[in-house]
């Protein structure tokens, strides 16, 4: 894998720091303004549906997975019991800043996805400061490669593929997908897409950034020590590969159908209204999910807060973009 490094001991003082200071991270995206946390990354506290006990007696769970050699290149597989048929494949990468995360967080969010008709494949991935950029980008192009030759194994139809993820997730599930669809970018990368654009059904994108140029002026908490530990550097906008990074620099007609939300209390919120406006504006299908003007105060990954009705919403919205997705003929 490239541009690997060790952690160094300050590093790590620094990174407990943050955890530890900011115990109460995060997504929990549906408090008030006065209860909110310190919106740190670390593992994600949010409220699975009602109904997940139901949802897990329905749905198969195979763990851990190893998809490449790499280090923490782990998946697991959700699919329905006695599913008939093949089922489109989804590919979730969770968030944490790129330095934090897991794909265990993530689980009861997948299941809940699987349980409508999908094989979603649930990630882990290498996380900075000790794996920098490009590394996670790499590993999940691995994963779908993975997929490719084992996905029918557990009743995957490859040819119906779709690339989801939320925050960091999102930019690297974003990346991904301009992977799939850019030669030029691929060319950059020096990286081969492992799928073919026409698998591609969609991209399902949380929260993300997707502009390098202007996330600093987001002001999100930390945005600054996040890519710093990614791109290995002490400003991350003097990274030399940093344009690869910036999704909305690699759009084109050629991009898959894009289901797109974030919360109207997001600093990254901008960073998605952007990127939906320049999708549009190269013909990509765009379902966007934004909450301007509402004040409704919903937070990063308020998407995941599954017990009210903003994240019910916009969990039923994601499905029916993925049933139009994975039936339309291609």
């Amino acid at each position: 894998m490239k541009r690997k490094r060790p952690i160094s001991n300050k590093i790590i003082a620094l990174l407990a720091g943050i955890f530890l200071a900011s115990a109460g991270f995060v997504l929990a995206s549906h408090l008030t303004e006065e209860q909110s946390a310190p919106p740190i990354i670390g593992s994600a506290i949010y409220s699975p549906p009602p109904n997940i006990a139901e949802i897990a007696s329905h749905v198969e769970v195979v763990k851990d997975i190893r998809y490449h050699a790499s280090d923490n290149a782990f998946m697991d597989l959700y699919y329905p019991k006695g599913a008939t048929g093949p089922l489109p494949v989804i590919l979730w990468i969770h968030g944490g800043g790129f330095i934090g995360g897991s794909k265990d967080s993530r689980q009861d969010y997948g299941m809940t996805l699987a349980n409508d008709g999908y094989l979603v494949a649930n990630i882990d991935y290498a996380l900075a400061p000790g794996q920098l950029y490009p590394g996670p980008v790499i590993q999940a192009n691995e994963a779908l490669k993975f997929l490719n030759g084992s996905a029918a194994q557990y009743g995957g139809d490859m040819e119906r593929i779709f690339v989801g993820g939320d925050s960091a997730g999102a930019q690297i599930a974003s990346q991904l997908a301009a992977l799939q669809s850019t030669p030029a970018l691929a060319e950059t990368m020096d990286l081969a897409p492992a799928v073919s654009s026409g698998q591609m059904r969609g991209a399902l994108l949380f929260c993300g950034l997707y502009d390098m140029e202007t996330v600093r002026e987001s002001g999100f908490p930390n945005i600054d020590f996040f890519l710093n530990a990614y791109t290995g550097t002490e400003s991350f906008e003097t990274f030399g590969n940093i344009h690869e990074m910036s999704t909305i620099q690699h759009v084109t007609p050629a991009y898959p159908d894009v289901f797109i939300s974030a919360g109207d209390a997001d600093p990254l919120e901008p960073q998605s209204v952007a990127l939906a406006d320049s999708l549009r504006a190269k013909g990509v299908d765009v379902t966007d999910v934004f909450f301007r003007g509402t004040n409704k105060n919903l937070k990063h990954e308020y998407q995941y807060a599954l017990d009210t009705n903003d994240g019910q919403e916009t969990l039923q919205k994601t499905l029916e973009f993925l049933l139009e997705k994975s039936q339309a003929q291609k």
